[in-house]
């Protein structure tokens, strides 16, 4: 038998709880969403804000600057 994981069981009851409030109709869902985001910042920034610096930016800097030297670019 599976064990029951607390932490899932709660984002189900909210996943419902929100659903719920909402008439289960995902276009409300997203407009209160996006409403959040305008309360939550008001400079741009949403709830969850993008990372900056990652790994694959990184990854495609170098990649830049590899192919900069390779064509002969100047100050590469």
């Amino acid at each position: 038998m599976k064990r029951r994981d607390s932490i899932i069981d709660d984002l189900h009851k909210l996943r419902e709880r929100i659903g719920r409030a909402h008439g289960f109709d995902v276009d409300r869902i997203a407009a209160t969403i996006r409403q959040h985001e305008r309360e939550a910042g008001g400079r741009g920034r949403g709830v969850v804000e993008e990372p900056t610096g990652t790994k694959r930016q990184a990854r495609l800097g170098r990649r830049r600057k590899s192919a900069r030297r390779r064509d002969g670019a100047v100050g590469a």
